[in-house]
C-alpha cells in the first residue's frame, strides 16, 4: 500500500500510483483466501509479543533462557487450554439451555409486538419456536461441532508459531541489523511498533482481566447463567475499542430478561456500564493513555475492515494489525504522509518547534 514516487518534475506517476492500487487489492483479495491460515498465525505472533517482557522478566531474576522460554510457554498454553476448555462446556450448556427459553422468548417476543403494534409499527418474521426448533439446534451443534475440529488445528498453528517467535526473538535484531543495516528506517519503525504494540496488548490483556472479573461476580450476584463464558466474552471483547462493550453486553442482557425480568436485565446493563467507564476512563489513561495514538474514525473504519478481510477474528486483530500498516506508513518517505493522516495527534518535529523569543535587553 504504497503511493507513487515524485518523478523528476516533482510530479507522481500514475501508472506506478495505479498499479500500487493494484497490488494493495490483490493483497486484500489473497488474505481473504487465507484467512484461516493466517488468523491463528497472527494470534501466535501477537501472543508471543505479550509474552516476551515475562520472559525477560525472569531471565532478569536468574532464570536460564531456555528455562525461562519453556515456563513462558507453558503459562501460555495453559491459559488457552483452559479457556478452551471452559467455553467448550459453556456453549454445551448454552446448546442444552436454548430449547428451554423459547416460550420465554416467543413471550417477550409478542409482548414487544403488541407494545410497538400500539404506536403504529407492526412487525412480521417467523415465530421463536420455528427459530428455536429441534432442527435448527441439531444444525447449530454440526456447526459447532465443526467450529471445535477446526479450532483444534488452528491452535496447534497458533502454538507452533508462539513456540518458533519466542524461540527466535532474541537474534531477529541481529539479523534484521545485518540483513538491512542498523540504522534502517524500517528498522526503526518495526521496533516503535513492536514497543507500542507490546504496550497494548499487555494493558488491553490487564483491563480485560480486570473487566471480566467484575463482571463474572456482577452475573453470579445477579443469578445470570453461564457467567464464566459471558466473562471470557467481556475479555476478549476489550480488545475490541468502542463496539466490545456493546457486543459482550447483549447475551447476558437477553439472558437476565428471560431469567428474571427486566429488572435484572436492566442491572446487567447498569452494571456493564460502570464498569466500562471504570475501564476506559479511571484505568486505561493510567495505564496507557492513548489509544496507540490512532484516529477514532480510522479505529472503527480498521474493525470493520479488518473483519471483513479475516473473519470474525479481524476485529480482534484490527487495532494491532493498523497499528503496524501504519509504521510501515510512516517508515517509507513517499508515505509517511498518509501516515500521519491516520493518527489522533500530530507530533511536532523538533525542526517546526517555535524559536524562543529574545531576550530582553
Amino acid at each position: 500500500m504504497t503511493t507513487a514516487a515524485p518523478d523528476a518534475t516533482g510530479r507522481r506517476d500514475p501508472v506506478r500510483a495505479l498499479a500500487a492500487v493494484a497490488l494493495a487489492l490483490f493483497v486484500v483479495l489473497m488474505l481473504r483466501e487465507v484467512a484461516s491460515l493466517v488468523v491463528p498465525i497472527l494470534f501466535g505472533l501477537f501472543l508471543a509479543l505479550g509474552a516476551s517482557p515475562l520472559r525477560e522478566r525472569l531471565v532478569r531474576r536468574g532464570l536460564g533462557r531456555s528455562a525461562a522460554l519453556g515456563v513462558v510457554i507453558g503459562v501460555v498454553l495453559a491459559a488457552v487450554a483452559i479457556t478452551v476448555v471452559v467455553i467448550a462446556f459453556s456453549l454445551a450448556d448454552l446448546a442444552d439451555l436454548a430449547p428451554g427459553y423459547a416460550d420465554r422468548l416467543q413471550t417477550v417476543w409478542t409482548d414487544i409486538r403488541t407494545a410497538l403494534a400500539g404506536f403504529g409499527i407492526t412487525l412480521g418474521g417467523a415465530s421463536v419456536q420455528d427459530m428455536v426448533s429441534s432442527a435448527t439446534i441439531a444444525d447449530l451443534a454440526k456447526s459447532a461441532a465443526g467450529s471445535v475440529s477446526r479450532a483444534t488445528g488452528s491452535l496447534l498453528i497458533a502454538a507452533l508459531t508462539l513456540v518458533y517467535a519466542l524461540s527466535g526473538a532474541a537474534s531477529l535484531r541481529q539479523r534484521a541489523e545485518a540483513a538491512f543495516g542498523e540504522r534502517h528506517a524500517l528498522l526503526t519503525g518495526v521496533e516503535r511498533f513492536g514497543s507500542d504494540l507490546r504496550r497494548y496488548i499487555v494493558v488491553r490483556a490487564q483491563l480485560g482481566i480486570f473487566a471480566s472479573v467484575l463482571v463474572f461476580i456482577l452475573l453470579l450476584v445477579l443469578g445470570v447463567r453461564l457467567a464464566a463464558l459471558w466473562a471470557f466474552l467481556v475479555f476478549a471483547a476489550s480488545f475490541i475499542p468502542n463496539i466490545g462493550t456493546i457486543i459482550a453486553l447483549v447475551p447476558p442482557a437477553v439472558l437476565a430478561l428471560l431469567d428474571a425480568g427486566p429488572g435484572s436485565a436492566a442491572a446487567v446493563v447498569i452494571g456493564f456500564t460502570l464498569i466500562n467507564l471504570a475501564q476506559d476512563y479511571l484505568l486505561q489513561p493510567r495505564m496507557m493513555g492513548s489509544e496507540l495514538n490512532l484516529s477514532s474514525l480510522v479505529v472503527l473504519l480498521s474493525i470493520v475492515a479488518w473483519a471483513w478481510i479475516l473473519g470474525a477474528a479481524g476485529a480482534l486483530l484490527a487495532v494491532p494489525l493498523t497499528v503496524g500498516l501504519v509504521a510501515i506508513l510512516e517508515a517509507t518517505p513517499a508515505t509517511a504522509g498518509l501516515a500521519l493522516l491516520m493518527r489522533h495527534e500530530t507530533p511536532v518535529p523538533p525542526t517546526m518547534a517555535p524559536d524562543p523569543l529574545p531576550a530582553k535587553t
